[in-house]
Formats: structure tokens, sequence, C-alpha cells
């Protein structure tokens, strides 16, 4: 057998990792469902597109966005933190912006492009009138009106593509707000578990037996979850990405209300897998590292709180804060190596012999 001690020493701090970057995505998905995050994100994007800089007095357009009806119920109202919605399609978008500028008194087969223009030219809404349009909002505006032509349907178009440029943006900002999220759930993580990276390295270094039971977990979840990466890329880019609004998501910009209930289904699946493959997994890696606090309080676990110690949960944060399937990747092509290259210790007359046998058979 393959006898390795760094190899095997890497291969189980970072199986460790992977465990508790599982258990970090979980907590940061519902810390950022219940403070509503991506529809922080996405009204921070509203105002970047409406509001110009945001820092002129009086009715900011993006509020009155906020204000129109098919908007304003499309929020969730079930947590005190979640006021705003945290999905929009493009038509929803391109369709609040035409109201706003042609106004609420427009009549059944009456023309909007002269509403339009009025809007445009006077830097005012129809909508409301005491509310202006921004210097560079209106800017813009004119531009994709006048290569629209005038045309209301041209028009629209160009609204949805600016929106769903804005909306690739506003998929990496949330990207690193979570991360962030993620570097705090972390260094929680590590301080509540006990979770010291210098010390799991002391005992997988100086203890073969721990080493293999570590690396016998880890052979036997890698196995049993061989595509655990794809499952989480692609969760985290239907609930991540879909969120707001892709320019390929023909039936989310149809469906939004739907879709977006569609999404809190597949979190909730994430959540009840995550929860039973971490439960079960963090607390057998846990039992042979023995990682964790002491019962006894200070007095029994006063060794551990010492420089090294803080030293190591850090290490531990910054090691989840990189997510589950950076490791998940990791640990596979690491369990390769260690299996490509477990042969050549001792086993080579065993290799030898079968290659004859394969050939003469």
């Amino acid at each position: 057998m393959f006898n390795n001690v760094a190899l095997d020493v890497v291969i189980g701090l970072v199986f460790v990792y992977l465990l508790y970057s599982l258990l970090g995505t979980l907590i940061q998905e519902i810390i950022a469902t219940n403070i509503g995050l991506r529809g922080k994100i996405l009204e921070k994007a509203i105002k970047r597109m409406l509001d110009d800089s945001g820092k002129s007095q009086g009715s900011k357009l993006s509020a009155e966005f906020y204000k129109h009806p098919l908007i304003k119920y499309l929020a969730d109202g079930s947590w005190p933190l979640k006021k705003k919605p945290s999905y929009i399609d493009p038509q929803t978008f391109s369709k609040v912006v035409i109201d706003l500028l042609r106004g609420q008194d427009v009549q059944p087969g009456s023309a909007d492009r002269p509403l339009i223009q009025q809007s445009l030219t006077d830097k005012k809404i129809l909508w409301d009138p005491t509310v202006s349009i921004e210097d560079e909002t209106a800017l813009y505006l004119k531009s994709i009106w006048a290569d629209a032509q005038g045309d209301v349907i041209k028009f629209k178009a160009s609204l949805e593509n600016w929106f769903n440029e804005m909306m690739d943006r506003t998929t990496g900002w949330y990207k690193k707000y979570t991360q962030l999220i993620l570097l705090f759930v972390g260094l929680a993580i590590a301080i509540v578990f006990n979770v010291d990276t210098i010390k799991i390295i002391s005992k997988l270094q100086s203890n073969p037996t721990i080493r293999n039971q570590v690396l016998e977990q880890a052979d036997a979840f890698a196995k049993a979850n061989p595509n655990l990466d794809e499952k989480i890329v692609q969760t985290e880019a239907k609930i991540n990405t879909k969120i707001w609004s892709k320019a390929d998501s023909v039936n989310l910009s149809k469906k939004a209300l739907t879709e977006d209930v569609a999404s809190k289904k597949l979190r909730d699946t994430l959540f009840d897998q995550a929860t039973k493959l971490v439960g079960n997994n963090i607390d057998n890696v846990n039992s042979v590292l023995a990682i964790g606090w002491k019962p006894g309080g200070y007095e029994n676990n006063k060794a551990d709180l010492n420089v090294k110690s803080i030293i190591g949960w850090l290490l531990t944060a910054l090691a989840i804060s990189m997510g589950a399937p950076f490791w998940f990747d990791l640990l596979n092509k690491l369990m390769q190596l260690r299996g490509s290259i477990a042969p050549k210790d001792g086993s080579n007359k065993k290799s030898a012999g079968a290659k004859k046998v394969n050939t003469v058979g």
C-alpha cells in the first residue's frame, strides 16, 4: 500500500476542509436568504442604472421604479429584512421603465413615442413629473432611444439588453459578498468546533492510525459522491445567477414568481442533502481527529486558547471561504494521484505478473 505521509496528510486536511466548507456554504446561504442579500444587491444595481452616482437630492428614479405595482408586489414579505424583490426579469424591467416614461394616463391605442420623447427631453418622468431623470441616465436613455429610431419595440429590447448586461456584473458583486460572508462564517465554524488547522496537521503527521482512518473516510466519501462538485456548481448557478436574470433564461423571463419559488425549493433540497451529508461525515471525522472542545469549560480547554490556535482557526476560515467545489475537485485529483503512484510502492512485481496474465489470456 502506498505510504507517502506528506500526500496522505494533505488529503486528510483537504477532506476536513471539504466537509466544513459544505457546512459553511449551507450557513452562508441561510444568512443570505434571511437578510435578503439578493434583493439588496439587485437594488444596488437598479440604483446604479437609474440614479447615476446616487448623490442627487429629491425623489430618485430608482425609488419610483420600486414603487411601481409590478415591482412592489414581487417583494417577499415573509421576513422583515426582505423588503425588496430578489428577482426581476428583463421584460419586467423594460415595461416598468417605459411606464415611468410614458406616464399613468396612457390610453389604449395611444402612441407611446411622443410621451417617451417628452420625458427624455424634459428629463422628468410623466409617471410623476416631480421625479427627474439624472444627467447620465438621461444621456444613455436618449442614446438607445436614438439608436431605436424612436421605435418603442426596439427601445424596449435595448432596455432589456442593458438590464442583462448589468445583471452579469451583479452576479459578480453577489459572489464577492457571499465570499466575505463565508469567510466570517468559516471563522465562526473554526472557533465553535475548534477546527485548528495546525493541530489537525500535527495529528495526521504523528498518528498513522488516525491518518489511515481519515483517508478511508475521504476515499469512501469521494466514491459515494462522484458528482458532488457538479451538483454544487449547478445549484449555485441556478440560485445565484438566475435569481436575477440571464439573457438565455427564456423560461425565467416569463415566469418570474414561479421560478423564484422553484429556486427556493432547489435551495431547500440542497439544504436537506447538505445537512445529512455534513452531519454524518463531520461527526465521523471529528470523532477520529478529536476535533472540538473538551467538556469541563475553560480549565480543560485553556491549552487551546493561544496564539497558535488563533492562527490555526484563521487558516481554517480562509480554507472554508474558498468553497466546497474547490476542495472537492482537489480531493479527487489528490486521490487519483495517490492511486496512480500506489503500485510503485512494493507492488511492481504484482503488477508485472498481472500484465503477463492479461497478455497470455
